[in-house]
């Protein structure tokens, strides 16, 4: 669950998170009271927010014994920060409030715990969406926390990756143009390489070696069908750190398909019905220059 700052009451009041103390939230308590007393309406607005008189009253009484108190208050006051942690997969990574946050001294174990959550679920949607190089930063950031800060966000990783080795596993088997690059087509991205080979190795080594595997293995069953997929995506293998015996079959692999496969740069990616479909334009064409041609033979 992404993290909800409780001081956005205090936001709408206009009353400043720093100088929050019993005395001012009995005084934000009777300014409340005043509110509804001077409205006949169910609810008020505070901020962009409603609130009707109960849910208010008791938000103010919460603040009394809200720990953690000061985290709070310096995460709303940075409100890039604040709306990045409560909407992690919609608002923009803050990188320069982290960063200040990070070497301020502040790394509580609330902080740590908050930041964690948030990541794990910005990573997430960043790697869903397969928008690796931008998941580079937050990553870098997620494996400098503590060890138990990270396990929640390294199995989010391992289980995103082992999606793209069963994918694999079902498309060696049954062959699909169509559905193997919408399954697992950006890993002819020059990122998703980058991506792996960002990856703390004593935790995604034998995964990766997985994905690589069943890669070679995969464009092996489709090399006569979907030649320049299978330059591509061995084009990207060379380039994944991989146990040293896999990356020499890779290497060999790479060699033939790019001496045989390969399209020259900006050359339209053929499939088999159109070649099929020139060869015959060019035996037509070819049945046509033999007839004009024994046709003017008989003329003269």
């Amino acid at each position: 669950m992404a993290y909800q700052s409780p001081l956005h009451l205090l936001d709408g009041l206009q009353l400043v998170p720093s100088e929050l103390t019993l005395s001012s939230l009995g005084q934000l308590r009777k300014k409340i009271l005043a509110e509804f007393n001077l409205t006949p309406d169910y609810s008020i607005t505070v901020g962009d927010r409603q609130y009707t008189k109960d849910e208010a009253l008791k938000a103010i009484d919460r603040l009394k014994d809200v720990s953690n108190l000061s985290e709070h208050v310096l995460i709303f006051q940075d409100k890039p920060l604040l709306a990045w942690l409560e909407r992690p997969t919609e608002e923009v990574f803050p990188a320069k409030a982290i960063s200040e946050k990070r070497w301020g001294g502040n790394q509580t174990e609330f902080w740590q715990q908050t930041l964690s959550s948030a990541l794990q679920a910005h990573c997430s949607w960043l790697l869903k969406n397969h928008l690796f190089s931008q998941a580079r930063e937050p990553l870098a950031v997620a494996f400098a926390l503590p060890s138990h800060h990270q396990d929640g966000i390294l199995g989010m990783i391992y289980g995103q990756i082992h999606e793209v080795v069963v994918a694999l596993e079902v498309a060696i088997e049954r062959p699909s143009s169509a559905r193997d690059s919408a399954a697992f087509g950006f890993i002819v991205y020059d990122d998703w390489a980058d991506f792996l080979n960002s990856l703390p190795e004593y935790t995604f080594w034998g995964i990766v070696n997985e994905v690589c595997v069943n890669a070679v293995n995969y464009t092996v069953a489709v090399q006569h069908t979907q030649r320049h997929f299978v330059y591509e995506i061995t084009h990207q293998l060379v380039r994944i750190k991989c146990d040293e015996d896999l990356k020499k079959t890779i290497r060999n692999n790479y060699a033939i398909y790019r001496d045989n496969y390969h399209l020259s740069p900006g050359a339209p990616r053929m499939s088999t019905d159109s070649e099929k479909g020139t060869r015959n334009y060019w035996l037509i064409f070819w049945v046509l220059f033999m007839l004009a041609k024994a046709a003017l033979y008989c003329h003269r």
